[in-house]
């Protein structure tokens, strides 16, 4: 992909220690997600995943323009085919893992209604918070009352990623969700909540790989899920506007492109290709 392009990241000058802490403090801020780039991105996101500005230069650096397509074989929750959706340039990306697919399949999709989203999200927050409410006014619960996962469910995830009571209330969230579905909503909220449940309601740790941290015994699932839903809804405001751009992600396998590529449709490839010595890549992408 980089072949005679000088790179993005200088090498390392041993002969100045000053140039070594600069050149890693630049290293560092280079795989950061900058603020105006969070729209859509930031609703859901890989640990791993490198940056929207990374995606822009290399597409400069390429010469893309609205008349090019550009293809991620390896597109994981969506920086690339996002990125190119909102600078207007055809995109194409293919994805194994079901979870990230889904999240890159809703991250470029942006026709939802903004204020309808949030008005059935705040009628299944309240029905939630209804059932609820017995353990918001007691503050407890007994155990066998909580809602649990099965045990082929269980064995997806880390022991202990997840206290009972967020659990349950996760659970009894997602049950209004399926009682009050609409399908124009339900993608977008179940995203919503899957960044949630990663980012604040699960003891889930990344530092990068996937691990356990504190217990949280409790947490406010329900007010969480509304605030990613409210997230979305401000960004579905501004990129709603935008002209449509094709941005489609498949759920494939890249070793098998030509089953959903038509010969000669791609002008440049950005990507980053699965690491095999991180032997638990595909098990965490489960469990995020």
């Amino acid at each position: 992909m980089t072949e005679g392009l000088n790179p993005l990241v200088p090498p390392l000058d041993p002969s100045s220690t000053s140039a070594i802490a600069k050149q890693l403090r630049y290293r560092s801020e280079i795989n950061q997600l900058f603020a105006e780039d969070r729209a859509a991105h930031n609703w859901y996101r890989f640990v791993l995943s490198f940056p929207p500005h990374l995606v822009r230069d290399y597409l400069q650096r390429f010469g893309m323009a609205p008349q090019h397509r550009v293809l991620d074989p390896f597109c994981g929750t969506g920086t690339t085919v996002v990125e190119c959706k909102k600078l207007g340039i055809a995109s194409v990306g293919v994805e194994a893992n079901p979870m990230a697919h889904f999240a890159g399949q809703v991250k470029v999709d942006w026709h939802p209604d903004p204020d309808r989203l949030r008005h059935h999200a705040k009628q299944v927050a309240e029905a939630t918070l209804a059932e609820l409410a017995c353990i918001e006014r007691d503050g407890t619960i007994a155990p066998d009352h909580l809602l649990s996962l099965g045990d082929e469910q269980t064995k997806l995830i880390l022991k202990n990623s997840i206290s009972p009571l967020p659990l349950h209330k996760t659970l009894v969230l997602l049950k209004h969700l399926k009682q009050q579905l609409d399908q124009s909503y339900d993608d977008h909220e179940r995203l919503a909540l899957a960044q949630a449940i990663v980012s604040s309601i699960s003891n889930l740790h990344f530092g990068p790989e996937v691990g356990v941290g504190r217990a949280k015994p409790d947490a406010p699932v329900v007010d969480l899920w509304l605030k990613a839903i409210d997230i979305m809804a401000n960004d579905l405001r501004e990129l709603g506007q935008r002209v449509p751009v094709e941005a489609i992600v498949h759920h494939a396998d890249s070793r098998q492109l030509l089953n959903v590529l038509e010969p000669q449709s791609i002008d440049a490839v950005i990507t980053s290709p699965p690491y095999p010595t991180f032997n638990l890549c595909p098990k965490n992408r489960r469990k995020a």
